[in-house]
C-alpha cells in the first residue's frame, strides 16, 4: 500500500487530535486512495479464493494391534516410534497390551513400525 504524507493544516482548523491550532504530528502518513481498477482486482482476488476447509476432520480408518508390552518403559517406546511417524493417534492400553491407532499409514507400515520397538506385534483387525 502507497502512502502519501500528511501535510499539516493552518492555524484556522483543528488538527487532528480536535485541539484548535494544532499540528500534524510529525511522522504520520495517511493512505493513498487506490485507483478502482485495482480495487477490482483485488476484491476479484478474495471472491475467487477457495472456499474455507470443512470444520470437521477427515475421518481416519481405525486399527488395532497387540503389542507384548510388559512395562511403562514398552509403552513409552511404541509411543516414540509412533510420533515419530506422524499423521497418527494413538490409544495405548498396557494392561490389556492393546494399541489402538487412527492413521491413513497402511497396515503393513505400521506394522514394520511397531516391530521397531523390538516387541512382538499382531494385527488384530479395523476397530469400529
Amino acid at each position: 500500500m502507497a502512502y502519501l504524507v500528511a501535510r499539516r493544516p493552518g492555524k484556522r482548523g483543528a488538527g487532528p487530535n480536535g485541539r484548535r491550532g494544532g499540528a500534524w504530528p510529525a511522522g504520520r502518513f495517511l493512505p493513498r486512495a487506490r485507483p478502482e481498477a485495482q480495487q477490482r482486482q483485488r476484491s476479484e482476488q478474495r471472491e475467487a479464493s477457495p472456499p474455507p476447509p470443512s470444520s470437521f476432520p477427515p475421518v481416519m480408518p481405525k486399527h488395532e494391534f497387540s503389542v507384548d508390552m510388559t512395562c511403562e518403559g514398552c509403552s513409552n517406546a511404541v509411543s516414540r516410534v509412533l510420533n515419530k511417524l506422524g499423521g497418527v493417534e494413538f490409544d495405548i492400553d498396557l494392561p490389556n497390551k492393546k494399541v489402538c491407532i487412527n492413521s491413513e499409514h497402511s497396515v503393513d507400515t505400521l506394522l514394520e513400525i511397531l516391530g521397531k520397538t523390538g516387541k512382538a506385534v499382531s494385527y488384530i483387525g479395523p476397530r469400529q
